[in-house]
């Protein structure tokens, strides 16, 4: 029998960090009476295969902001931990806040976002298309699966570079801006909402050269 009665070790945090959390209904109430508003396309600055996505006013995106500072807070806490670095004051502005109508047949191809940090909110997952992904019986991602990959799929799944998850309402996901994403389409005969924005480091000239 061994000597050895207890094993003492370490292991590194691999790939880049994805936050969960929710939001308050407040801020989905409001954000979905709002995009109702929206009127200017920003199609054309997206990658999505979608023909409804539209910028918050400038308004709006302030208030959204200084509500989930909080957020913002606790992901680059948890940033700063899951990779080991100091927790030094960085200065963030936010680039964008625009609302997606996702509906059949819609697709989001593999891309990535400028600025530094990225998010998603789901405002409206129909139960629909909760159904739709139940019945699904394939072996790739379900119907409307939010895909985060880190280079190319793999398995077993202990050698994952990547992550399929089945969002619900209320749901918030904050990333790295350069982390490649993609929304599988699906054909329930619904319109999934979503609001995703950009956040952008802005003092980088003032932080240790190697710290990024």
């Amino acid at each position: 029998m061994s000597k050895i009665k207890k094993v003492d070790y370490t292991y590194i945090n691999w790939g880049p960090f994805v936050m969960k959390t929710t939001v308050p209904e407040y801020i989905i109430k409001k954000l979905k009476a709002e995009g109702k508003k929206a009127k200017v396309s920003y199609n054309k600055s997206l990658a999505g295969h979608l023909a409804n996505q539209f910028l918050y006013p400038l308004e709006i995106q302030n208030w959204f902001y200084n509500e989930i500072n909080p957020i913002i807070t606790a992901y680059r806490k948890g940033h700063c931990k899951f990779h080991g670095m100091k927790d030094l004051r960085i200065e963030l502005q936010a680039d964008d806040l625009w609302v997606n109508y996702m509906q059949a047949c819609d697709f989001n191809p593999v891309h990535t976002h400028g600025a530094d940090y990225s998010f998603v909110l789901f405002l409206d997952v129909p139960k629909e298309l909760k159904n739709e992904q139940k019945k699904f019986e394939g072996t790739s991602s379900k119907p409307g699966s939010l895909m985060f990959e880190f280079t190319q799929q793999a398995k077993p799944r202990y050698a994952t570079t990547g992550s399929s998850i089945l969002p619900s309402t209320g749901d918030f996901y904050m990333f790295p801006a350069m982390l490649q994403h993609w929304v599988a389409p699906f054909k329930s005969k619904v319109t999934r909402i979503s609001v995703s924005g950009n956040l952008r480091i802005m003092n980088k000239a003032n932080l240790p050269h190697d710290y990024f």
